[in-house]
């Protein structure tokens, strides 16, 4: 049966612009953070017949590989971490007959797809054909569960159309390392799979395995169950076959029209150290067997369905008058909220749980650009994902230390573990501004939440290790006769230029990263716990407020232009509009150093900093800004043009603003980087958020004054979104010319349109706002 719920949060087959079969296997994924499972042909497996990438994906279940380098020098990472992919649990085998679709080639032809976002539930129907012409249809429905998120479950329904036959289904996973039969030569889609070990776990009952890494040492447990109460008539069976194998099996005589169902439920277990799952398997298995005993495909998803309503109910965006980028934008929050790691030890990788690209690395993607929208929206959750950084904080200190600082913490550019994983140091290690970025966003969430005890206890320990870096790596300098603090050989977010001299957005994040740690040095001065535990004396806070004071940001007077980097402006353009379309993205076409000697831009850089810190900019200063950068930026990252919208926006360029938006909104499900085949770009999903939240509503929050200053595109009626303040939730509603406010649950709050305070509370929980855009 299935759970009927508004056409507004549905991606139907017919309404995609691509159907190109690797494109539909990321957009139909199902996952929850723990696990994710690509939306494969079910016939395929590891059968090398078919053309496909199926996979399960398990948060933060790594193995290693050997990286080779032709000179390699003291400190280069000796493993790159990649995502496993495991056997696909989308995948059956069915007999017809005498035709078998293990050995025989059936042909599976797409009929209809269909995700229902309020439910999580993926609905499909397939059309298979065997060699001898035997058609049927095949039904498929899954879930990954958000109410237990060890939990996936999938079910199948067959109806012959030509035929009246015996027919057999077998639902057996005897393969690890699954096979996938695609090339691609992008160097960001990562070609290599981390090698595993299935063992089966015999005389459960049940088909359950262990799952263990060669070099990782990491094991989990997996089972699945039958729901022989669904359809006693066939009958499921368990089997084991004479290679000690185990499975289920039903046969029955199947008639043309006549439709049977077959459902079952997946546990996934949790990773472990190897030594750990081999010893207690048993123990981990019975846990397991809970999360399915005594329940239906059916239950758990109207459980999940549940949470799903919950995450709707408090983070959905509408958008009146833009249905396409109002699809788009639910999509993206979706993904989202299936790829955020909610066990402290895992955080969102850049292609979420939808494939191996990048390996399943985490960046600064998370703490940039989808952090906000989970510190807004689910606190929980945010705080869960910031933890993973403190708990890798030994981490960052170790690697701070073999790096040659005394002092300090050094986060890792792209890992899994909190060991740095990239080989390229240029584009990779060298942007050590992910440092700030994490102390940034810790700041964030506790100015936006007020969780006092995750910042004492956690929080302000990963601000102080990092500010301690940037007092380590950088030094004083005079520079025009001046004595400044400088940042040399780094890379900015700019990947197109590599080890600089005192990038604008590193050091101006590094300043911050410092003044926040002198700025809460003080707040704790009467607590010292805080302050003896990190050993943090007042002349070393006095050095940090010297090299703060003193941080040299480039710029140009006369052209009133904040600058990328020292030497920046002595670079020769590039030009890029005299370039053919398809020599882009650059950096498939281009050698790195060709690149680095030119002024041009990947992605927003300096613009960045006009982002993150909106106050005290002059709209000549952002239009000045806007203008000099947007010309030479290919946006070659997907994280670009949502932070150009955002820009746009607050320059005044209404316009560009909303098709630079209206571009970032639509990279996953309208395909417009031609690689979501490859899994998601969850930095772009959430920096889409940021483009309506920060962008067109303008939203600023620095805890004392929290405001909103309206720039709504011409096509847009309304937006209507929710925000937690602490622990107040306000819903806002911005047409093109008044704010409402209205207070959902908490304490009084004001707010503030375009410096018109709206004050709230219980008594006048709905107040309204007229405004005239600036």
């Amino acid at each position: 049966m299935r759970i009927e719920q508004s056409p507004e949060f549905q991606i139907h087959l017919q309404n995609l612009r691509s159907k190109e079969p690797l494109f539909l296997e990321t957009i139909y994924n199902v996952g929850n953070g723990h696990l994710g499972v690509r939306d494969s042909n079910p016939l395929q497996g590891n059968n090398p017949d078919y053309i496909g990438s199926p996979g399960l994906f398990i948060n933060g279940f790594f193995d290693y590989n050997n990286v080779s380098y032709g000179e390699k020098y003291t400190g280069y990472p000796e493993n790159d971490q990649v995502i496993n992919r495991l056997l696909d649990p989308r995948y059956i085998r069915i007999k017809v007959a005498n035709e078998d679709s293990a050995t025989d080639h059936f042909v599976v032809d797409i009929v209809d797809k269909n995700l229902d976002m309020q439910t999580g539930l993926l609905h499909e129907m397939f059309s298979v054909t065997t060699p001898e012409n035997r058609n049927f249809n095949l039904v498929v429905e899954s879930f990954a569960s958000l109410s237990k998120q060890n939990v996936y479950g999938i079910r199948y329904s067959i109806i012959p159309t030509n035929f009246d036959e015996d027919v057999e289904i077998i639902k057996l996973h005897n393969y690890v390392n699954q096979m996938t039969h695609q090339q691609n030569e992008d160097m960001r889609v990562s070609q290599s799979v981390g090698q595993m070990q299935l063992d089966f776990i015999p005389d459960n009952g049940q088909p359950s395995y262990l799952v263990t890494t060669f070099r990782s040492q990491q094991g989990i447990i997996l089972t699945f169950q039958a729901n022989e109460n669904y359809a006693p008539d066939p009958k499921i069976d368990y089997f084991k076959d004479d290679n000690n194998q185990y499975g289920y099996r039903s046969k029955y005589f199947a008639k043309r029209g006549s439709q049977k169902n077959f459902e079952f439920l997946f546990a996934i277990g949790n990773i472990h150290p190897l030594v750990n799952a081999r010893m207690y398997a048993d123990q981990y298995l019975s846990s397991l067997n809970n999360y399915i005993r005594d329940t239906t495909f059916e239950s758990e998803l109207l459980a999940s369905a549940q949470v799903w309503q919950t995450f709707w109910l408090h983070s959905d965006v509408q958008i009146d008058g833009d249905p396409q980028s109002q699809l788009c934008l639910r999509f993206n929050l979706f993904e989202l909220n299936q790829s955020a790691g909610r066990d402290e030890k895992t955080s969102i990788p850049a292609k979420g749980l939808t494939g191996n690209g990048y390996g399943g690395h985490f960046f600064w993607d998370t703490e940039i650009f989808m952090l906000p929208f989970f510190i807004y929206t689910q606190p929980d959750l945010a705080r869960k994902l910031l933890m993973f950084r403190y708990h890798t904080l030994h981490v960052a200190q170790q690697q701070a230390s073999e790096f040659g600082l005394s002092k300090g913490a050094m986060y890792a550019w792209r890992t899994i573990n909190g060991y740095e994983s990239s080989s390229y140091w240029l584009a990779g290690m060298a942007q050590f501004h992910i440092n700030a970025d994490i102390a940034f966003a810790v700041d964030q969430y506790y100015t936006i939440t007020g969780d006092e005890a995750f910042f004492q206890n956690y929080g302000y320990e990963i601000i102080v290790e990092t500010a301690r870096f940037w007092m380590q790596y950088g030094n004083f300098a005079t520079i025009n006769g001046k004595k400044q603090f400088v940042i040399n050989r780094v890379t900015g977010p700019d990947e197109y230029s590599a080890l600089v001299n005192n990038n604008y957005f590193t050091n101006l994040m590094a300043q911050y990263n410092i003044r926040l740690a002198v700025k809460y040095a003080h707040a704790f001065k009467g607590v010292d716990d805080v302050l003896s535990h990190l050993n943090l004396s007042e002349a070393e806070v006095t050095k940090m407020q010297e090299a703060a004071d003193l941080m040299y940001l480039p710029y140009n007077k006369e052209k009133n232009v904040k600058i990328q980097y020292q030497g920046f402006e002595q670079l020769p353009d590039m030009h890029i509009d005299q370039i053919d379309q398809s020599q882009f993205p650059l950096l498939l076409h281009y050698h790195p150093l060709m690149l680095y000697r030119y002024r041009v831009n990947k992605q927003a850089d300096t613009i960045m900093a006009d982002i993150l810190f909106p106050k005290g900019n002059t709209l000549e200063q952002l239009q000045a800004d806007y203008d000099f950068y947007e010309p030479i930026t290919t946006h070659d990252s997907s994280l670009s043009k949502a932070m150009y919208a955002i820009a746009a926006s607050r320059a005044g360029r209404k316009k560009q603003a909303y098709n630079f938006f209206t571009q970032a909104v639509r990279t996953d499900l309208m395909d417009l980087h031609h690689n979501t085949q490859n899994g998601i770009h969850a930095g772009s999903l959430g920096a889409a958020w940021e483009g309506v939240v920060y962008g067109f509503a303008r939203v600023v929050n620095n805890a004392k004054h929290f405001s909103l200053e309206p720039k709504l595109p011409a096509a847009w009626n309304m937006i209507r979104f929710k925000l937690r303040l602490r622990r107040t939730e306000v819903l806002f509603t911005i047409y093109q010319n008044e704010v409402q406010v209205e207070l959902m649950h908490g304490k009084a709050c004001e707010i503030y349109v375009y410096d018109k305070k709206v004050a709230v509370d219980s008594s006048h929980p709905k107040e309204s706002c007229r405004y005239e855009v600036r």
